[in-house]
């Protein structure tokens, strides 16, 4: 039907006509994107209106279509990648078919060649749709209290070829998704790049296009990017009515140009924390972490690690550090200070001929913004830093801020900013929102600390750096003011910010490239819906020692033998000897 033949009707008789399509026949959110356009034209019949709810009529899919699809890194990257979609209820048939193609198109996947991977399937709870959000319940006409169940779809392709470049679908035999594509690690890996984004927010339409038109420049400016990370902060509304509707929006249009580009390295965000466990059922990343230990995390696959080339990727969550004891009083978490450290050092010791050493977490050690004075902050430094400093962690990613922030390289000892550290850096107009410091550029050497990186946000949410005075007045060596909200307890906390520290006004991008002699980063804005961006920041992280094993174990050779309760390394591994048993050390025992 052409646009002339629409406006031939009567409005009346248009949206009359819409009586004949009903919702159990078609996906939910091809049928929430028709509500939206059918409320709008009833509301205000206008040729444009009329005309948007045509192609929504047109764009309706059946109810066995798959949707929400992604790909993530589980496991070894060069050999694995994993993936996770959604149906409609009702809808159990699911597997993933993959080609060695890298512009597959539907004949490739009738041809030979074709990996076909069986899905496991879940019922997931009843979730709340449109939860609290008052733009969708009055866009749509879809009541707060409606929840719809759906079939969450996992599978896990191995023995992949490295170095290839696969196209893949997801769906079954008359009812295929649109096909994506991503990159295996090569077998000797050498430089490669990923993207960094973060804090979407999703919460209406606003946020929705800051976050595609973000996505959009990333993936037009970087189309080598082997993966991209995100920190969390998915959606907008957590807790018990949090709204899936937002968890759709990312999938299927804000994030959706990376999505089908590359997989998805994710970690929860306080925003995304729910009982209807919505980031366990999108993504499908590795569930060791929560398999080995008895308190866990909420979510699964949060806290999960892998080695890309010649770097360590330790992605975690600190959003769980109240499940076990804690203390905000003595800066004590067991789940931090006690599991997570554990974990640390036993990927650190297993990886430990890696050059760089990186980690993935949505929550602040530092941060310049509003966040700066949380309460949990100080918990966070006492619990962790011990454990980077520990791990020798180069880079540690964080979201949460939604401010473009350079800090450090930090001593890990005294919370100060190690400046014969740095060197190149350039010095411009600053003491502004755009740029507290007055620095761009330069190069970090992390031998000796950390370098903490907050990109800013790829959404619409932004917060604005503090200035000196302002972080100085905030400063308190009082424990129980750090729970009011108002202080923090980093002394000359602003000396901390060595780079560019601002708010850059725009969605905004990392490129992270990992080479032989540095790890650079490239950060953009994006600037319009064509995916044309400006670039904002340049600098380097570099390391010249050689990254040791955590202390407090003895590496034993294959002919030594531990002696009792002695904590010992043996093929980058960690083991201890009780009772003339060999444990690793989550308690179990090794044969």
């Amino acid at each position: 039907m052409m646009f002339a033949d629409v406006m031939a009707l009567n409005p009346a008789t248009v949206l009359a006509d819409t009586a004949k399509y009903a919702q159990a026949d078609y996906t939910v959110p091809s049928y929430t994107q028709y509500l939206i356009a059918k409320e709008t034209a009833k509301a205000s019949p206008t040729e444009a209106n009329l005309q948007a709810l045509h192609d929504r009529m047109s764009e309706l899919q059946g109810k066995e279509e798959p949707y929400c699809m992604v790909a993530n890194i589980n496991g070894d990257p060069a050999t694995r990648m994993a993936f996770c979609w959604f149906t409609n209820e009702g809808v159990e048939k699911g597997e993933v078919q993959l080609v060695a193609n890298a512009d597959a198109t539907e004949a490739d996947f009738a041809g030979s060649g074709v990996i076909t991977v069986a899905a496991t399937n879940t019922l997931t709870k009843g979730l709340r749709y449109t939860g609290a959000v008052p733009y969708i319940t009055k866009a749509s006409g879809i009541k707060s209290s409606i929840r719809y169940k759906y079939n969450t779809h996992k599978a896990l392709a191995e023995n992949l070829t490295p170095g290839t470049e696969y196209s893949w679908r997801v769906g079954y035999a008359g009812h295929w998704s649109k096909i994506a594509h991503f990159r295996t690690m090569d077998e000797k890996q050498g430089e490669f790049s990923f993207i960094y984004m973060t804090d979407s927010h999703i919460m209406n339409d606003e946020y929705i296009s800051h976050a595609r038109r973000c996505a959009l420049a990333a993936a037009k400016t970087v189309p080598e990017a082997r993966f991209c990370v995100f920190p969390g902060d998915f959606v907008e509304d957590g807790g018990g009515a949090n709204s899936e509707w937002e968890w759709e929006r990312w999938f299927e249009e804000a994030l959706n140009p990376v999505i089908m580009q590359m997989p998805i390295v994710p970690t929860d965000g306080n925003h995304d924390d729910s009982p209807n466990i919505n980031y366990t059922y999108h993504f499908n990343t590795d569930n060791e972490f929560n398999r080995e230990y008895t308190n866990k995390p909420q979510f699964e696959g949060i806290v999960y690690s892998f080695v890309y080339g010649d770097a360590l990727f330790l992605v975690y969550s600190m959003q769980d550090f109240w499940r076990e004891p804690y203390s905000y009083n003595d800066f004590t978490s067991t789940y931090l200070g006690t599991n997570l450290g554990r974990w640390f050092r036993t990927k650190t010791a297993q990886n430990a001929d890696t050059k760089y050493r990186l980690t993935l977490s949505h929550f602040n050690l530092f941060s310049g913004s509003d966040h700066s004075v949380d309460e949990e902050p100080p918990l966070f430094r006492a619990t962790m830093l011990p454990t980077l400093k520990a791990c020798e962690i180069d880079v540690a990613l964080q979201g949460h801020d939604h401010t473009y922030e350079v800090i450090g390289p930090v001593n890990p000892d005294n919370c100060t900013p190690i400046l014969s550290a740095i060197t190149d850096r350039e010095e411009v107009a600053g003491g502004n929102s755009k740029n507290m410091t007055g620095y761009k550029g330069g190069t970090y050497c992390t031998d000796d600390g950390t370098l903490f990186f907050i990109g800013a946000t790829c959404g619409r949410k932004r917060y604005y750096p503090h200035t000196k005075a302002r972080m100085e007045n905030d400063y308190t060596e009082d424990s129980k003011l750090l729970q009011d909200g108002k202080h923090h307890n980093v002394k000359n906390y602003f000396d901390l910010f060595t780079g560019m520290f601002g708010q850059p006004e725009a969605p905004s991008f990392t490129k992270i490239t990992v080479k032989d002699d540095c790890i650079e980063f490239n950060s953009y804005t994006a600037d319009d819906d064509e995916g044309n961006v400006t670039l904002i920041n340049t600098m380097r992280i570099v390391r010249n020692k050689e990254h040791t094993i955590p202390t407090g174990f003895e590496d034993l050779t294959p002919e030594q033998a531990p002696r009792e309760g002695q904590k010992f390394i043996r093929n980058n591994n960690i083991y201890i000897l009780h009772n003339g048993k060999t444990y690793n050390l989550l308690g179990v025992e090794v044969k």
